[in-house]
């Protein structure tokens, strides 16, 4: 029963701490030009990320619940995907590396994958760390794979990212995984998705133990970003030193018992616009369907409502953390006569890693340009007229170009 009323809710989550102040975006202004926060020049982003896992996280349970889970999973991934086109929302889906498997066999010694490390501790059940896993096929132990589920979420024109949330579930924290077993697992994750056309960029780290001790390695591995949990829930993306970005969760998705979790979403989803942050809810999709037609639902039509007016640029996380790093990664060298602003760019973003992003660029202009020319690889571009919008903030025109752009030309 909800017995908070909402106009309380701010004082709340302030007593709290949930929304005390973030870190804020690094400024990125060069003379009259700025690259904006976010994409779009939209005052705060959204990323969406599922704990996409099956039986996998639930192996702690009875054998009848991890069967029961990994079943809900398997009937609300389809609907679920259907809600998110509906809504044209992209999310993050956090695959479990096993679910990318079609079958698997025991080893010679009767165990499951023996080329695999194991973890010096399991979580609540005796034997070998696999002991639970079927070594059979997705016909016979659907709970276990998913390629077709995994498939079906590639099929969506949304453009969904497979993240990884590593191969078997592993504990990431400092007491449940060395660097070789983290290795070992996002390099299977890895040698899984490659079939799929896949690398995986973003991690959730399982059971939410931080592993940011592992930062580096998950860099040298192609990975640009994962899931932070801390007191503070919004704030920019965290660049941290081994250059993996931190997004920071804001909120689990579930039922509130007394007070309407969706108008704390939609709380969240305004502060995050004042703050320049980004705001982030994460889920597993086996939870109880009810959940996400009555509370997830509607936080998406909310969401879709605020990018529709251009408050919120909803992105995946591998997009957040592209965007993010070629903003950091381009300087500018601008030059203004009265009639022209000419706006040299120089990106040192890793495209292995970061591919090349759109950045938007926000420039003071008092008129509407004549024409504005990109220039990228040699070649010049025409900027479409329909291309470059006025600004939020009087007196600027904004527009998105490639951060592998060199020059950019405007004539007004």
């Amino acid at each position: 029963m909800i017995s908070i009323p909402n106009f309380f809710l701010p004082s709340l989550f302030c007593a709290s701490g949930q929304l005390q102040r973030g870190l804020p975006p690094p400024l990125r202004s060069f003379g009259n030009v700025e690259i904006a926060p976010f994409k779009g020049g939209a005052p705060a982003a959204v990323s969406i990320s599922a704990d996409f896992e099956l039986a996998w996280a639930w192996r702690n349970l009875s054998s009848e619940a991890m069967e029961a889970r990994g079943a809900a999973e398997r009937e609300n991934v389809p609907r679920l995907v259907a809600m998110l086109d509906r809504h044209r929302i992209p999310i993050t889906w956090a695959t479990v590396g096993h679910l990318f498997l079609e079958s698997c066999k025991r080893g010679t010694d009767g165990c499951g994958h023996p080329e695999m490390a194991r973890p010096a501790k399991n979580f609540g059940w005796d034997g070998d760390w696999y002991v639970h896993d079927p070594c059979s096929d997705v016909c016979s132990a659907p709970s276990w794979y998913c390629p077709d589920l995994i498939k079906l979420i590639q099929q969506s024109d949304v453009g969904h990212e497979i993240g990884t949330h590593s191969f078997s579930h592993i504990d990431f924290g400092p007491d449940g995984a060395d660097t070789a077993l983290v290795q070992r697992e996002m390099e299977a994750c890895i040698e899984v998705m490659r079939p799929f056309g896949l690398h995986p960029r973003s991690l959730v780290y399982c059971f939410n133990h931080m592993g940011h001790q592992h930062l580096p390695l998950l860099a040298a591995l192609g990975l640009t970003s994962v899931r932070d949990r801390d007191r503070v829930r919004l704030a920019y993306p965290e660049r941290t030193d081994a250059g993996v970005y931190k997004i920071r969760e804001s909120m689990n998705l579930r039922f509130a018992r007394r007070y309407d979790y969706v108008a704390k979403a939609d709380l969240f989803l305004r502060e995050s616009q004042k703050r320049s942050a980004a705001f982030h809810i994460w889920f597993h999709p086996s939870d109880s369907w009810s959940v996400f037609t009555q509370v997830f639902d509607p936080i998406l039509n909310t969401i879709a409502s605020y990018r529709d007016r251009g408050e919120v640029w909803v992105a995946t996380m591998q997009d957040l953390a592209s965007y993010c790093e070629a903003r950091a990664m381009t300087d500018l060298a601008v030059t203004t006569t009265p009639n022209a602003t000419r706006i040299a760019m120089r990106s040192t973003v890793d495209v292995n890693r970061f591919g090349t992003p759109d950045i938007t660029l926000v420039v003071a202009l008092p008129n509407n340009p004549a024409r504005i020319i990109v220039i990228r690889d040699g070649v010049s571009q025409l900027l479409s007229p329909s291309a470059v919008v006025r600004g939020r903030q009087p007196g600027t025109i904004q527009f998105d170009v490639s951060c592998r752009a060199e020059q950019i030309d405007i004539t007004t």
